[in-house]
């Protein structure tokens, strides 16, 4: 399944939790969130509590990770800078071991400059 199919199921289950809440509301069934002493109201609020500070704990452990995720990717590479292919155009010259590597429209050319 491709993005757009995935995106179509998405947006259909976001319609469906919708219309869903839309029902829900007309029925009446969410009054008892505006009953200041209804038994249930306060669980509700507990758990919003809980979410939330379980979501910033999730945020901040999503950022850790990705920050040393990032680190190691770099630490792979050697500390090089990267290819300047993308900033220079169609074609890229590297220079390793006294030989140019052409790189660049599936064309792979060796050319020695020590001779």
């Amino acid at each position: 399944m491709g993005r757009h199919g995935r995106r179509i199921w998405w947006l259909a289950g976001m319609a469906a939790v919708g219309l869903a809440l839309w029902g829900a509301w007309q029925l009446g069934a969410l009054n008892w969130l505006w009953e200041e002493n209804h038994p249930i109201r306060p669980v509700v609020e507990a758990l919003s509590w809980v979410a939330g500070i379980a979501g910033l704990i999730l945020g901040i452990l999503a950022l850790v990770v990705s920050l040393r995720q990032l680190r190691s990717d770099h630490g792979a590479q050697g500390g090089t800078a990267p290819r300047p292919s993308d900033a220079t155009g169609k074609y890229a010259i590297e220079v390793r071991d006294g030989r140019g590597v052409q790189i660049g429209d599936h064309n792979a050319q060796t050319n020695h400059f020590d001779r």
